[in-house]
C-alpha cells in the first residue's frame, strides 16, 4: 500500500498487558505452560487492530485521497489523512470501514472456532470476542471515534455544514463522557472501585478528545477556507531601519500595545523588529545599536502573500513563534497579519457553530 504504518512505544505495554491476562487462560485449556499462545493471540489482536486502520486507509485510497500515516499507540490508532474530506459520504463512508473490517475479522474467528477444539478454539473465540468488542466500541456516537465520525457525516450531510456537524457530535461525545464519569462516580462509591475509576477515566478521555478534536477541526476549517487578505490589517506603523533602538522603544513600545512593526526602507519591507529584538542587548547599548542590525531581515521570514490561506500564516505564525508578520506583494508590504486576529476571527467562527448547535 505504500503507508507508513507507526508503533508507538506503548504496544510494548500493550503486548505484556495482552499475555499476562491471557496465558492463565490457555494453561488451564492446554495443561502445560499457556505463553506460547498467550504470545501468539495477542500478536493476533494486535494485528486485528492494524487491519482496522488499514480499512480506513484503503477507503480513503479508493476514493482518491493521499494517506499519510498510520499511527498506532495504547488506545488504538489513527488513521492521518493529508488531503481534506470535501464531501460528507467520504467520511462517512471512511469512518465506516474500519468497524466492517473489524466486523469481518469477528465472522472469521467465530467460524473458525467452530471448527476446532482446545487451545486453538479458544484463541478463535478471544479474537472473535475482541474484534465483536473492537467494532462495537469504535461505532459508539462519541467523536472522535468512528461512530462519532459517522455521526457527524450524517449531520454534515443534513445541515450542509461541517463545522455545525462536528459540533453536534462532540457535544455528544461530551454528554457520553459525563455520563459514564457519573456512572463511575457511583460505581465508585457502592459496589466496585477499580471499576469505577477505569470508567471516571474513559468518560474523562472522551470529553477531552471530543473537545480537542473539535477545536482543531474548527481551527482547520475556519482558516482554509479564507485568505490572508481577509485577515491581514491595513493599520500598522513602519520602522525605519537607521534609527537606534533606544529611539525605537521610545517612539514604538512605551504605552503602545504593538510589540512588533515592519522595518520599510524605499519602500520595501526589509525586515521585522519585536521587542524580543531587545533582550541580548543591555539598556546602556541601545544608543549605539540601529534597528537593522538586531532586526529579522524578510529573507528570514516566513513568505506571507495576501492570497495565501489564512491556515498556511497561523501554521507560519506558531511555527516559526511570531506574534505578527509582514503579508508582502514583490517586497512591498501590503499589512501585518497578527496572531490574536487569526485566534479571534476562530474564537467567532466556534461561537456561530455552537450557537447553531
Amino acid at each position: 500500500m505504500g503507508v507508513p504504518i507507526r508503533l508507538h512505544v506503548s504496544w510494548v505495554l500493550l503486548l505484556l498487558f495482552g499475555v499476562m491476562i491471557l496465558q492463565p487462560q490457555f494453561t488451564r485449556v492446554a495443561g502445560s505452560s499457556g505463553w506460547p499462545m498467550a504470545f501468539l493471540t495477542t500478536l493476533l489482536l494486535l494485528l486485528a487492530i492494524v487491519l482496522h486502520e488499514l480499512g480506513h486507509a484503503l477507503m480513503a485510497r479508493r476514493l482518491g485521497k493521499n494517506v499519510q500515516s498510520i499511527t498506532l499507540f495504547l488506545t488504538g490508532g489513527i488513521t492521518e489523512l493529508q488531503d481534506d474530506l470535501e464531501h460528507p459520504a467520504a467520511e462517512f463512508k471512511i469512518a465506516l470501514a474500519g468497524p466492517l473490517v473489524s466486523i469481518a475479522l469477528t465472522l472469521i474467528c467465530a467460524g473458525l472456532a467452530l471448527v476446532t477444539s482446545g487451545a486453538y478454539y479458544v484463541l478463535w473465540m478471544i479474537l472473535a470476542g475482541s474484534n465483536g468488542l473492537l467494532a462495537v466500541f469504535n461505532l459508539l456516537p462519541c467523536y472522535p471515534l468512528d461512530g462519532g465520525r459517522v455521526l457527524r457525516a450524517m449531520l454534515w450531510f443534513l445541515h450542509d455544514d461541517l463545522l455545525r456537524g462536528t459540533a453536534v457530535a462532540a457535544n455528544v461525545a461530551r454528554l457520553l463522557g459525563n455520563t459514564l464519569i457519573l456512572l463511575g462516580v457511583i460505581v465508585l462509591l457502592s459496589a466496585d472501585v477499580s471499576v469505577g475509576l477505569v470508567a471516571m477515566v474513559l468518560g474523562w478521555i472522551a470529553n477531552r478528545a471530543a473537545v480537542g478534536n473539535y477545536l482543531q477541526t474548527a481551527l482547520h476549517y475556519s482558516l482554509s477556507r479564507i485568505s490572508v487578505r481577509e485577515l491581514m490589517s491595513g493599520v500598522y506603523r513602519t520602522v525605519a531601519p537607521q534609527i537606534t533602538l533606544d529611539l525605537f522603544v521610545g517612539q514604538y513600545l512605551l504605552g503602545q500595545t504593538e510589540q512588533g512593526f515592519p522595518v520599510v526602507q524605499a519602500e520595501r519591507c526589509v525586515g521585522l523588529i519585536t521587542r524580543n529584538h531587545l533582550r541580548p542587548y543591555m539598556m546602556h547599548m541601545w544608543s549605539e545599536i540601529r534597528v537593522d542590525q538586531v532586526m529579522t531581515p524578510t529573507s528570514a521570514l516566513p513568505s506571507i502573500s495576501p492570497d495565501d490561506s489564512a491556515q498556511s500564516a497561523y501554521l507560519a505564525l506558531v511555527g516559526n513563534r511570531f506574534d505578527q508578520l509582514p503579508v508582502l506583494d514583490g517586497g512591498r508590504i501590503l499589512g501585518m497579519i497578527r496572531y490574536r486576529d487569526v485566534v479571534n476571527f476562530v474564537q467567532q467562527s466556534i461561537q456561530r457553530s455552537q450557537s447553531r448547535a
